[in-house]
C-alpha cells in the first residue's frame, strides 16, 4: 500500500447489485450531491416561520452553513464526546432539532434527547452520516435524516435526504448535476487509482484536481446525485464492507489496548459500524504532521470553523478503518503511529 488515508480512488466495481436496499429507511429518500445539499432540501420541505435551530457544537461548518442560507438563526448546545456528556436544554425554543451520532458508535447516539424534543412537536432534522451503516441507524423520532454518501463511498457525488414518516413535495425536476465538478472528481480518483496501482506518479496531480473539486462542493444547492454515483452505490457489497470496517476497528483496539498516550474514546459494541476510531491525543498536531511524512493522512473532525471552545477540536484523530485497507495495511500503519507516539 502506498499510502493510507485520503480521498477515495476509483474501484473496479463487483457484479453485484444490493438494488439500494440498505438506504429503504423511511417512507421516502431522495439522492442528492451532497449532506449539505440534503439539509437544505429538508429546509425547503419544512414549513417554518421561526426558522430557530438547536444542534451541537462540534460538527463540520459545511452542517451549519444550509441553516445560515435558509435564514435560521443557530444556536448551539455543548458536546463533550471524549466523556459521552451533551449539555442539552431539553425546554430550549427551537423550531428544528438537529441531532446526530459520532463515528458509527451507539454510545454516542442522541436518541433519548430526540424523543424529549419531538414531544413538544420541534421538527427533528437528524444527521445519521456516521451512524449509517449500523445496525440501529437512526431515531424512529426524527422527522428528517440526512447523510453524507461520500464519506463512506468511492463515489463522485452522493448525499441522502430521508423523509421518516411521510413523502417529500419537492420531485427534483428543478435540480441538476454540477458537470465541471465530476469531471474535476473523476479524474482525481481516477489518478489516484493509477497511482496507488504503481502505474505512474501523479500525486501533485490528482491532489491538486481534488483540491479543485472539493471546492466546488460549496455550489450545493438543487444538486442531485449524478449518474455513474448511482451505478457504484447499486454495486457495492455493502455487507462486506461493514465486515470488513468492524474487523478492522476491533484489530485496530486490539492494538492500542495498552497504550497509555492513546485514548480510544469509544470502544466497539455489537451492531456498531465506525466510519473512523477516534483518539484523543496530546500534540495531536505534531504527530499527524510525523505520519504524512510516513504517507500516512488521518483526517481531524473537524477545523473548528464554527469558532466552538470544545477542545475535542484540538484533541482528536480520526484513525483510518474502512474497506480500502487489509489487516496488514491497518498494522502497519498503527505500528507506525505507536513508533511516533511511543507505547
Amino acid at each position: 500500500m502506498k499510502e493510507i488515508g485520503s480521498e477515495f480512488w476509483t474501484i473496479d466495481l463487483d457484479n453485484f447489485d444490493n438494488d439500494l436496499n440498505f438506504l429503504n429507511i423511511g417512507k421516502d429518500y431522495k439522492l442528492l450531491m451532497s449532506g449539505r445539499t440534503a439539509i437544505d432540501y429538508v429546509l425547503n420541505e419544512i414549513d417554518d416561520n421561526k426558522k430557530n435551530v438547536y444542534m451541537p457544537d462540534y460538527c463540520c461548518e459545511s452542517m451549519v452553513q444550509p441553516f445560515i442560507d435558509n435564514n435560521y438563526k443557530v444556536e448551539f448546545y455543548k458536546v463533550d464526546v471524549i466523556n459521552n456528556n451533551y449539555s442539552i436544554d431539553i425546554d430550549y425554543d427551537c423550531s428544528v432539532f438537529f441531532a446526530m451520532s459520532y463515528f458509527g458508535y451507539s454510545k454516542s447516539n442522541m436518541d433519548n434527547y430526540i424523543k424529549e424534543f419531538s414531544k413538544r412537536n420541534v421538527t427533528i432534522i437528524e444527521d445519521i452520516t456516521h451512524r449509517l451503516l449500523c445496525d440501529n441507524n437512526h431515531s424512529s423520532y426524527s422527522d428528517y435524516l440526512i447523510c453524507s454518501l461520500r464519506k463512506w463511498f468511492p463515489v463522485l457525488s452522493g448525499g441522502i435526504a430521508i423523509n421518516v414518516k411521510d413523502s417529500f413535495k419537492n420531485n427534483l425536476n428543478n435540480y441538476s448535476v454540477n458537470n465541471y465538478y465530476l469531471d474535476l472528481k473523476k479524474r482525481a480518483m481516477d489518478l489516484k487509482k493509477d497511482y496507488m496501482n504503481s502505474n505512474i506518479d501523479a500525486k501533485d496531480e490528482f491532489l491538486e484536481l481534488f483540491k479543485e473539486s472539493n471546492e466546488l462542493v460549496s455550489n450545493y444547492q438543487n444538486k442531485k446525485i449524478d449518474d455513474v454515483s448511482l451505478k457504484i452505490l447499486k454495486r457495492l457489497n455493502i455487507e462486506q464492507i461493514r465486515k470488513s470496517r468492524i474487523n478492522n476497528c476491533l484489530l485496530i483496539e486490539k492494538l492500542l489496548c495498552d497504550n497509555s498516550h492513546i485514548h480510544l474514546i469509544y470502544k466497539y459494541e455489537n451492531g456498531d459500524c465506525p466510519l473512523f476510531i477516534p483518539v484523543f491525543l496530546n500534540n495531536r498536531d505534531v504527530i499527524r504532521k510525523d505520519l504524512i511524512l510516513n504517507d500516512v493522512y488521518l483526517p481531524v473532525h473537524w477545523p473548528n470553523d464554527v469558532n466552538s471552545d470544545n477542545e475535542i477540536y484540538d484533541t482528536e484523530l480520526s484513525l483510518i478503518c474502512d474497506q480500502r485497507y487489509s489487516e496488514d495495511d491497518i498494522k502497519k500503519y498503527i505500528s507506525k503511529l505507536i513508533e511516533i507516539v511511543g507505547d
